[in-house]
């Protein structure tokens, strides 16, 4: 099932159940939000997505607010038209494995892009009045946090379309405890691009215009079809365009419309389009942020985008979200790419690869198809580390912690992969400290980079957690647990008993 837009996707959730209205009145403001606690209530009790309906402390009161509608790995593979969490995954590993697959956007003409129904010139913007502002936590400023940003490259003008947080400075407290400018609050945002060093695609595009000392234009575009999201997420190479892949994913290209001030062009359907460009020299300081490992970080350093135009949908909804302790909302949205890419590299190389799990805390969890002496040589699990510290894509180098187990351990259950560690590893033997790794970027442990405050490097491990026939033994123990299909038949069999 292809979606046009986040309007077909919502619907979609209400026909399955997975959608509510929210109508109690809820409080948004800076300080004094209900917002965090809600999204913990909801993945405690693994809750449906919600439309907010009735806000206080909020800037724009006839604009609902989406809330929690990444919040399962179900919830997320239904973007891509499947159920299953697995299903999900391997339909977006096949189709990044494929560039053949993938589809040029479909530019269409103005009068026939939603996102153009309503327009605000740049002498009219105030972001306080025209962009929706919930805060969350004890987030200083309201991040914009329903966004896929588009630059193009200074050089080659390939695009790059990225799922980027973005600051709005209106009624937001200083890290330092200074002012944001009238200006600044009125007109401009800034973006978590990592450019000194270059940390993402993005900042890589505003790198190289400071070096060419050219301008570099932006087109934000808030709420749209969450399989453009999805493909935003993945890190396919520099230099290919996510748009293109987006198609892939819908199995039809992505209608887009040109922007009004800038040459980019944008998904037609958004609710949201901010067009814009990168000040020089205006970077800004903003905090503090509310982090996808569970952490506030106090102050970071970004650049500022000034806004020249936004358009909007009639009667437009916005989506907000946050990161904090995992689990929460967009968890999975993020951890299905990052699956699917080290998936689609490590099959292509080593098909005993079944599958690959990351959690919502970024351990990462590989399922061999075979074990004991089903596996092609002897350390084959230890090949398989490595694998995934080489892998392509900017996800599996990144990796901290690593266990590889066989097919007989759901990689989905926590507890059976504590069992295969406990049952099945030397902590010596059979792992691989690696001290000069690549680091999450928001890793509080690890070391930071004096500008950005960003972690660089990373030591990281990997543990063999398969079955050590041959390596150390000619056979091994008889694995003992109840069959699946038997589980299932003795739970309806009382199921009117164990109510």
């Amino acid at each position: 099932m292809a979606f046009n837009d986040m309007r077909d996707y919502i619907q979609h959730l209400k026909d399955k159940g997975q959608l509510i209205d929210v109508n109690t009145e809820l409080n948004v403001a800076r300080e004094t939000t209900e917002l965090q606690p809600l999204m913990r209530h909801l993945h405690n009790i693994a809750g449906p997505a919600l439309m907010l309906n009735n806000l206080s402390g909020y800037n724009t009161k006839d604009i609902p607010v989406l809330f929690n509608p990444y919040g399962t790995r179900e919830r997320t593979s239904m973007i891509l038209g499947e159920e299953g969490a697995f299903d999900g995954k391997v339909k977006h590993a096949k189709v990044l494995t494929d560039p053949s697959s993938w589809l040029k956007p479909n530019c269409i003409d103005a009068s026939s892009a939603s996102c153009k129904d309503v327009k605000i010139e740049k002498k009219e913007i105030d972001i306080g009045k025209q962009l929706p502002h919930v805060w969350f936590g004890k987030e200083g400023p309201s991040y914009i946090t329903n966004a896929i940003v588009i630059t193009k490259d200074p050089e080659t003008g390939i695009p790059n379309t990225g799922c980027y947080r973005l600051t709005q400075l209106w009624n937001a407290s200083h890290p330092n405890g200074e002012v944001y400018s009238e200006e600044e609050q009125r007109k401009c945002l800034s973006i978590f691009a990592f450019w000194n060093p270059p940390g993402n695609h993005i900042g890589l595009h505003w790198a190289k215009a400071q070096e060419m000392n050219k301008p570099l234009e932006v087109a934000i575009a808030c709420v749209v079809d969450p399989v453009i999201q999805l493909a935003s997420a993945t890190g396919i190479p520099f230099g290919m365009d996510e748009m293109d892949f987006a198609g892939g994913l819908k199995g039809t290209p992505v209608d887009v419309v040109k922007c009004e001030t800038v040459d980019i062009e944008v998904p037609a359907s958004a609710e949201w389009v901010l067009e814009g460009k990168f000040l020089p020299n205006r970077d800004v300081t903003i905090g503090p942020h509310s982090n996808p490992v569970g952490y506030y970080d106090d102050a970071q350093l970004f650049p500022l985008i000034e806004l020249d135009c936004i358009t909007h949908r009639k009667d437009p909804i916005w989506y907000a979200t946050m990161e904090m302790e995992p689990p929460f909302d967009h968890n999975y949205m993020a951890c299905l790419p990052m699956e699917g890419e080290l998936l689609s590299d490590l099959q292509s190389k080593i098909p005993e690869v079944k599958d690959v799990v990351v959690t919502p805390n970024l351990s990462y969890f590989i399922q061999l198809s075979v074990d004991g002496p089903q596996k092609p040589h002897p350390e084959f699990g230890k090949h398989v580390l490595h694998a995934v510290w080489g892998a392509s894509g900017r996800w599996g180098r990144t990796a901290k912690v690593i266990v590889v187990v066989g097919p007989d351990v759901n990689p989905y259950d926590l507890s059976e992969i504590e069992w295969a560690i406990q049952t099945r590893v030397q902590p010596i033997t059979d792992t691989i400290m690696n001290k000069s790794g690549q680091a999450f970027l928001m890793d509080p442990s690890a070391t930071k980079d004096p500008g950005h405050g960003i972690a660089l490097q990373s030591e990281q491990i990997g543990i063999d957690a398969t079955i050590k026939v041959f390596e150390r033994f000619t056979s091994y123990p008889e694995y003992s647990n109840a069959k699946a299909d038997d589980v299932a038949a003795i739970a309806e069999k009382l199921k009117d008993v164990l109510k």
